[in-house]
């Protein structure tokens, strides 16, 4: 057994000597949509909207991946007034982060590297930016218990950008060779308080003591996406998933008769 990793080892060397270093090799691409989730300080309800993305993703190593991430989507939520049931604030936001980072294969580094293993668990860390666009209105309970409060009208519109970590786990279904499904929950630390406009209150509006609020807006995402192949990897399969590998790939690769009909041969039609 150890003999035979080395000998694969051998020539994994041989072939990354003979081919030479490809960015393509490995890499995936996957169109991604889902929900965040938000929890800042004006989340009472309403903290559920929605986020799209991109993730591209090349295996370094066979448990480890390099990791390029875009989300973008809108954020709410609501402040309540629990005397009257109403909200007293609330707000949206429009956000995008980008952030890079890695992806770690538990069970390729436990039980050996399989491409094709039917489901991939992987844990990610990461660290990026996050651009926001946010607008804070006042409630209903605003106009009862704040002087000079109305309704809808804009209460603060801050903007900017934030530097941001972040860290989750997915899991990917494996379809065939070059499709995967992939399903994704990270959560989101911005060095922000100001994601959903409120990071001071008042004892009194607009002149009493200012009071800043908790020092950021955590957030998380969940997304279901489709993983696309545009390279296969460099990294051959453990000797002992050659069976398997090869049980589950077959039927993608088998070939085509395209050659000519021989005379007085029966045309036969496959409907399976």
């Amino acid at each position: 057994m150890l003999l035979t990793l080395t000998v694969a080892e051998a020539q994994l060397r041989r072939t990354f000597t003979r081919r030479g270093f490809d960015i393509l090799d490995g890499m995936t691409i996957t169109p991604k949509a889902g929900v965040n989730l938000f929890y800042g300080d004006l989340v009472d309800e309403s903290r559920t909207s929605y986020s799209a993305g991109l993730l591209i993703d090349r295996e370094m190593t066979r448990t480890l991946s390099l990791r390029f991430n875009v989300t973008a989507g809108q954020m709410k939520g609501e402040q309540m007034n629990p005397v009257y049931d109403l909200p007293y604030a609330s707000f949206t936001n429009f956000y995008t982060d980008i952030s890079i980072g890695g992806s770690y294969r538990p069970l390729n580094h436990l039980m050996g590297y399989f491409r094709e293993r039917t489901l991939q668990p992987y844990f990610v860390g990461q660290v990026g930016l996050v651009y926001y666009s946010a607008e804070e209105t006042w409630g209903p309970a605003s106009e009862l218990i704040t002087p000079g409060a109305v309704d809808g009208q804009i209460w603060r519109q801050p903007s900017g950008i934030a530097p941001m970590i972040s860290g989750g786990g997915g899991v990917s279904f494996w379809i065939s060779p070059t499709i995967s499904l992939n399903a994704e929950f990270t959560g989101f630390l911005p060095f922000s308080d100001q994601l959903d406009g409120h990071d001071v209150w008042y004892s009194s509006w607009p002149d009493g003591e200012a009071h800043e609020t908790a020092p950021y807006d955590v957030y998380y995402t969940a997304t279901l996406g489709v993983s696309i192949m545009i390279s296969d990897s460099p990294f051959r399969n453990d000797p002992r998933f050659n069976r398997r590998s090869y049980t589950k790939t077959r039927r993608f690769y088998q070939p085509k008769n395209t050659g000519p009909r021989r005379p007085g041969a029966r045309r036969r039609f496959l409907f399976f």
